[in-house]
């Protein structure tokens, strides 16, 4: 049991859930209820997928991180079609808006996913080709870029000095000057550094092989099959001791809203035992998704939630920033320390 005492609870959402909120955001509503339960809110991106809605994952986290006050907010990006400085100054300014909750969920399409992408967004260029090489050298370049981005500005640049009529010094904005294969950005980013200096980048991954790939991320989400997941945490939690990692749990839509109040504890020690085995090999948390979040959310923020506390996962919020929070160590300026 005190091995899960220390775990986070995660909820992944995608943006069309933003209508099960939409008349519950006051004190004592769904929202507030999950602010309070849930360590971590998880927005995955739809973009250009047939059933998504045209609102992307930043701007409905943004509206959740005004509206909410103790959660962390992770926004998905389709990170190898859109532009890594827009992606860079997107989760800066919501840092800003969560006070230092924020982060990203760095998502990479493939196949059919990415070309119905690139009929959306039209003949541009700076593509990586659909294959697995191209996308992962994009997927690490961008996320050097966005990096590189929020070191731009170094903490104090914004001085707001009156007399002199400077709202920054610029001697403390730096050019990032990057090339890669498919773009160069020069800098600086057009947003001060975030209040986390760099907020926590995110990935999914399905097997150890993923991993190297994905190195460059705090956080890493485990898609791995129940019967794998104890072997693949221990492959890639002693190859990135300093990643954090969270499993992914599906849960069954079946009758959500007819489950009594035990048959949710069933669910919460069934959820518990398999969290004790992974925790001794490295698990940070876990992230819990929905079938049908528009159904499902309720009875899990009412019921299972709290089943989950009691049964031993979870820890109280008590960190004021998400990286805090995550335990990891407090981001320096890579510019600041070289000069």
């Amino acid at each position: 049991m005190t091995l899960t005492k220390g775990l986070h609870i995660g909820i992944g959402l995608d943006a069309g859930s933003r209508n099960i909120f939409h008349t519950e955001t006051g004190p004592g509503g769904l929202l507030q209820r999950l602010d309070a339960a849930a360590d971590l809110i998880i927005i995955e991106d739809r973009f250009a997928r047939p059933d998504g809605d045209g609102l992307d994952a930043v701007l409905f986290a943004n509206w959740l991180g005004a509206k909410s006050q103790n959660a962390g907010i992770l926004a998905g990006a389709p990170i190898n079609v859109l532009e890594p400085f827009h992606i860079s100054t997107a989760i800066a300014t919501l840092d800003y808006v969560t006070e230092g909750r924020a982060g990203l969920l760095a998502q990479s399409l493939a196949g059919d996913h990415a070309a119905s992408a690139r009929r959306f967004t039209g003949p541009l260029n700076g593509y990586p080709a659909d294959d697995r090489q191209a996308l992962d050298t994009d997927f690490g370049e961008t996320i050097d870029v966005i990096r590189r981005l929020w070191d731009s500005w170094e903490d104090d640049a914004v001085i707001r000095d009156v007399e002199s009529q400077r709202f920054v010094d610029g001697a403390k904005l730096r050019y990032i000057d990057f090339k890669g294969n498919n773009f160069s950005v020069l800098g600086p980013s057009i947003t001060p550094r975030p209040p986390q200096g760099q907020p926590i980048i995110a990935a999914t991954i399905s097997k150890a092989g993923d991993l190297a790939a994905k190195a460059n991320v705090d956080l890493v989400f485990l898609r791995a099959g129940i019967d794998e997941l104890s072997s693949v945490l221990k492959t890639v939690s002693a190859a990135q001791p300093d990643l954090r990692f969270f499993a992914d749990i599906d849960l069954s839509s079946a009758s959500a809203e007819e489950r009594t109040d035990r048959q949710w504890q069933d669910e919460a020690e069934r959820i518990a035992a398999r969290v004790r085995e992974w925790a001794a090999s490295g698990l940070a948390g876990i992230r819990l998704l929905p079938r049908q979040p528009d159904r499902d959310l309720r009875p899990v923020v009412d019921h299972l939630l709290p089943a989950l506390r009691t049964a031993g996962i979870g820890r109280p919020q008590e960190a004021s920033t998400l990286r805090e929070r995550l335990a990891l160590p407090v981001a320096t300026n890579r510019y600041v320390n070289a000069a």
